[in-house]
């Protein structure tokens, strides 16, 4: 059975889930991670409240996956690296693009909209810079990911991080032991 995790960049809970789905990712059991762009508009938008909470409220649980939570300056639309992410699904590489997407968001700050930080991002994660440069100027690039997260929406996802389990949606915060659990349902 797999596990489908949806997940944003800019969720702090989000960034504790992927990091324990990837643990069980790692020892070989079935996980799917879904991009999914979490706010949904074209511009970046002062951090929400609830978010600062979250940040605030999830930081001793971070720190012990190894994860680094700051408070973000912006929350930008994460559509470009969702997109980005699939490529490097294709590549084998979603795990380091994933842990390098993440940490430049919430440990250093970035702008994870912006061209050039995803070029950077997508080549220190294994990734040709060109070939991602290359994506960014396609017409049409990101269309596809914020449909699929519309018809995610129509289906049920309202918000991250959310597994699929056996056509049911579930929170996606969820301990490693309930969710080595959900794993072998």
């Amino acid at each position: 059975m797999t596990l489908t995790l949806f997940h944003d960049y800019t969720s702090p809970a989000s960034a504790v889930a992927v990091s324990r789905v990837q643990r069980l990712a790692d020892e070989g059991i079935d996980v799917e991670f879904v991009g999914f762009e979490a706010v949904g508009v074209d511009v970046a938008i002062p951090p929400p409240l609830d978010v600062l909470v979250a940040v605030d409220d999830l930081q001793e649980e971070a720190a012990t996956e190894g994860v680094v939570l700051r408070r973000p300056s912006r929350t930008p639309p994460t559509a470009k690296a969702h997109a980005i992410g699939e490529i490097a699904e294709r590549h084998d590489l979603g795990a380091s693009w994933r842990l390098r997407c993440y940490r430049a968001y919430w440990a250093d700050d970035a702008a994870i909209d912006e061209d050039m930080i995803l070029i950077d991002l997508a080549r220190d994660a294994g990734l040709r810079g060109d070939d991602v440069a290359d994506a960014l100027r396609r017409p049409g690039f990101v269309a596809d990911v914020r449909r699929r997260a519309a018809a995610h929406r129509r289906n049920g996802v309202g918000g991250v991080p959310t597994l699929l389990v056996q056509r049911t949606l579930v929170p996606g915060m969820l301990s490693e032991q309930q969710l080595r659990e959900l794993a072998d349902y």
